[in-house]
């Protein structure tokens, strides 16, 4: 039965460290930790308690009857073998490494039998409501109110909070409340708006990539697997989508943000590793068309080929997901007079000529030969404003 894995759970191959190793080795600039899903099951040892079950000494009898019984406690990880802070480790590591530092938490809980409203709740009650047991009903909020408490005091500052799914409409207000005790306690926090509304900062499509720009703050969240978490024997999308998302969510102005989950063990499946490798061998070249930069009015030509600037909009980078041949033509940018065109990788400017509006960037046979990266290659293209 799910709900007395709890008493198996022992990563005993996590190493924070080496955790942020890989991240920083992908490029990652930062990272969002499940600290509890809507399972119920805290990462960090809350001082939150529900009541709950385990599996008594006799377990599993022939047949597969279980014998368990009931007890309050915390349902953490302080209630397995494990009995260290998960969160604490990855927060500390994280920024020791200058990563920034994201934590998503579920408002629902499948587990406690406060949150009885939920129709996946193991205590599902159709006919609980604030009215029917007020008691109970103040029990779900305060047990959110206090978890959110201890992730927005614990660990110092916070840069991300990623709430997921909602309450009902009768503790809204609640809800509401919690989101200003969250402002209070970290001020510089952004806030993922599932459940919290107009009080959110963001939004995130999840495995959808919007056509082209969007308004307000977003990034997608996509699953490389079938799932968010590990499943053994997935099936992972190639590192090329990864990389070929990554350049065109960042064309359109959004995040992307990939979905891995690691092994019961704590330790990254190597199609997780290899993925990351790839994608940070690119990023290492070329970063800068990525970091930082901004969505143009023409955010793309074609299928193949995306654009990037930087702030101030007088850099444009044009991103060709394959390779261009010996003549690279761009018809949306006109580069500034006299300027030089780089392709990141390569340390000599390419030559160039402007006709009419379009620029026709030309690719020696040395470069053709000595590609700097294996997909993708970005042109760095001083430009006249759009």
């Amino acid at each position: 039965m799910y709900n007395v894995l709890y008493q198996f759970f022992n990563p005993t191959d996590f190493d924070a460290d080496a955790w942020m190793d890989l991240f920083q080795r992908g490029g990652l600039k930062y990272f969002t930790f499940t600290t509890k899903h809507h399972d119920g099951f805290s990462l960090w040892p809350t001082k939150t308690t529900q009541e709950s079950i385990k599996l008594t000494p006799r377990g599993f009898s022939p047949g597969g009857v279980e014998h368990y019984e009931k007890v309050v406690q915390n349902y953490s990880i302080m209630d397995g073998p494990y009995r260290r802070d998960l969160v604490g480790s990855l927060v500390e590591a994280g920024r020791k490494k200058g990563l920034g530092l994201g934590l998503y938490y579920s408002h629902v809980d499948w587990h406690d039998p406060a949150f009885a409203w939920d129709p996946f709740n193991l205590y599902y009650d159709p006919h609980f409501t604030k009215g029917s047991d007020p008691k109970r009903w103040q029990t779900f909020i305060d047990h959110e109110r206090e978890q959110v408490r201890e992730l927005m005091t614990n660990y110092g500052k916070i840069g991300y909070l990623d709430f997921d799914i909602g309450w009902p409409e009768a503790a809204a207000q609640d809800l509401a409340e919690i989101t200003m005790m969250v402002r209070k306690l970290q001020p510089d926090v952004i806030m993922r708006g599932r459940g919290i509304g107009a009080y959110g900062d963001y939004y995130t499509p999840e495995r959808d990539v919007p056509e082209g720009p969007s308004q307000g703050v977003w990034k997608v969240i996509y699953p490389c697997g079938q799932a968010f978490s590990y499943l053994p024997n997935d099936i992972y999308k190639p590192a090329e989508w990864i990389l070929e998302n990554l350049i065109g969510v960042t064309a359109k102005g959004g995040n992307f943000e990939v979905g891995f989950g690691p092994m019961p063990n704590g330790r990254w499946p190597s199609e997780t590793v290899e993925r990351l490798k790839y994608v940070g061998d690119w990023l290492r070249v070329n970063g800068e068309a990525i970091y930082n930069t901004r969505p143009r009015k023409v955010f793309r030509e074609g299928r193949d080929l995306w654009f990037t600037s930087n702030k101030g909009g007088d850099l444009v980078y044009a991103i060709s997901l394959g390779w261009p041949g010996e003549k690279f033509a761009v018809n949306s940018v006109r580069a500034m007079q006299r300027s030089k065109v780089f392709m990141l990788g390569i340390e000599k400017p390419l030559n160039w000529q402007q006709e009419g509006r379009g620029l026709v960037i030309e690719i020696p046979q040395s470069v053709a030969e000595n590609k700097p990266c294996q997909q993708a290659f970005v042109f760095k293209i001083r430009a006249e404003s759009e």
